[in-house]
């Protein structure tokens, strides 16, 4: 057992074994823990050494057009509050009024977006029938950066929001298994 790399422990019905953790000593002195032999150095590692400027951030901007206008907004929660502010359009009311899940949010943007395709604008959203048809989880919007974003549109002043609730049902708790379902259905 002796061959295990150090940190690493072992167990199995008869007991269990681990090597101590240790820090590699390389003889520059600094005792930065860093093995000399392994091509990093502690300079390496500083985000302002070379290398890193060539490293993608993981956040993209959104570039969410308003569900009413041409407005281009940068975060969902933004466009939510464009939409009350200056159409007097509550699309969190709305979704709350009919306890919208992720489905029905999918095809109430896509209802919403060909009404005001269609010049009916701000649409009829009274009745869910109006945007129960499957033919809304098809997008409206070529490559709508909304349905990728659904999971965002939950109210953060609602704890009884369904895509809240869902959100959190979801196997990593992040929602990221309804992202997946968002992709697969605007493809």
């Amino acid at each position: 057992m002796e061959n295990l790399p150090a940190g690493w422990s072992v167990s199995n019905s008869t007991g269990s074994y681990s090597t101590p953790a240790h820090k590699y000593d390389d003889d520059d002195g600094d005792d930065d823990g860093l093995r000399g032999d392994e091509g990093l150095e502690a300079e390496d590692l500083r985000p302002d050494s070379p290398g890193w400027e060539d490293m993608e951030n993981d956040t993209e901007e959104l570039n969410l057009k308003c569900l009413l206008c041409d407005e281009k907004l940068h975060a969902v929660r933004a466009m939510v509050d464009h939409c009350k502010q200056t159409h007097s359009f509550d699309l969190d009311e709305i979704r709350k009024a009919n306890k919208v899940d992720f489905y029905n949010t999918m095809k109430l943007i896509n209802y919403i977006r060909s009404q005001v395709r269609s010049g009916s604008s701000p649409p009829d959203c009274v009745d869910p029938k109006l945007w129960a048809d499957d033919k809304f989880l098809q997008p409206v919007v070529e490559d709508d950066a909304l349905l990728y974003s659904i999971d965002e549109l939950a109210d953060p002043k609602d704890p009884n929001d369904p895509l809240a609730e869902t959100q959190e049902e979801g196997a990593e708790g992040d929602g990221a298994g309804h992202k997946v379902l968002a992709e697969r259905a605007v493809r």
